[in-house]
């Protein structure tokens, strides 16, 4: 039988070689505002159709807590991104107001989260590949948006490189630490932290990714597409998981 950290260690793996891969297409080709746009809204329909069809179903009887977690997930990220952290979208608006390291720390903070929720997801091994596909599904868009802000601010092609392999390690070691924390935990804990998890997962498909992927009329009706194939893909992997 697979063990936590053989499981860990997989989805670790994934999210690295996601996150690197993600910020290497700006570097390879100049890709245009419509092409993210369509991309943006792919992984939040992906998000969207994990968190409602996959995700709750099956974490809301770990923990009779369960959905006040969801909540405080979603007000947490709310929160943090009013006063701390960074949205990776606004590469226009980063460079008015801000430094690219800037950006990048901030949205090094918002990669911490995302290892904290895999960490807690991962010791419930039917959560596990849930949360992994809404992680995987929006690192494409964040690193290529970072990777974005750092070519506009100068930095040398080695420079991203190294900047985007730190980055594209945050997340399995924020997912590391929070295994080692809770490794210990009760089943009800570990419920909160999921909740937690999926709160913030509705925070960013719902308040990052959606109203910057639809803020233009402009192929407004292929950004719709792209949401709702991004929930099939979503019920796609319900449909995997429950077989």
């Amino acid at each position: 039988m697979e063990s936590v950290a053989q499981r860990y260690a997989e989805f670790a793996m994934w999210t690295f070689v996601t996150s690197f891969l993600g910020g290497l297409i700006p570097l390879l080709r100049r890709w245009s505002d419509a092409q993210l746009k369509i991309l943006i809204s792919l992984s939040a329909g992906i998000i969207l159709g994990v968190v409602f069809l996959d995700l709750l179903p099956q974490a809301m009887d770990i923990s009779k807590h369960f959905f006040t977690a969801v909540l405080g997930g979603f007000l947490l990220l709310l929160a943090l991104e009013k006063f701390l952290l960074i949205h990776p979208h606004e590469t226009e608006e980063l460079a008015g107001r801000r430094t690219g390291l800037a950006a990048y720390i901030g949205i090094s903070l918002h990669s911490l989260l995302d290892g904290v929720a895999l960490g807690s997801s991962v010791m419930v091994p039917t959560l596990g590949p849930a949360v992994l596909w809404a992680i995987v599904a929006h690192k494409i868009p964040n690193t290529f948006s970072l990777t974005s802000i750092l070519i506009y601010f100068g930095f040398s092609r080695r420079s991203v490189l190294l900047l985007l392999f730190m980055f594209s390690l945050v997340t399995p070691l924020g997912g590391a630490l929070a295994l080692l924390l809770l490794r210990n935990a009760s089943q009800e804990i570990l419920g909160l932290a999921v909740g937690v998890a999926a709160g913030t997962f509705l925070f960013i498909a719902t308040s990052d990714l959606l109203p910057h992927a639809h803020s233009h009329h402009e192929g407004r009706h292929w950004n719709l597409l792209a949401v709702v194939a991004g929930a099939l893909l979503g019920l796609l992997s319900h449909a995997t998981h429950a077989h």
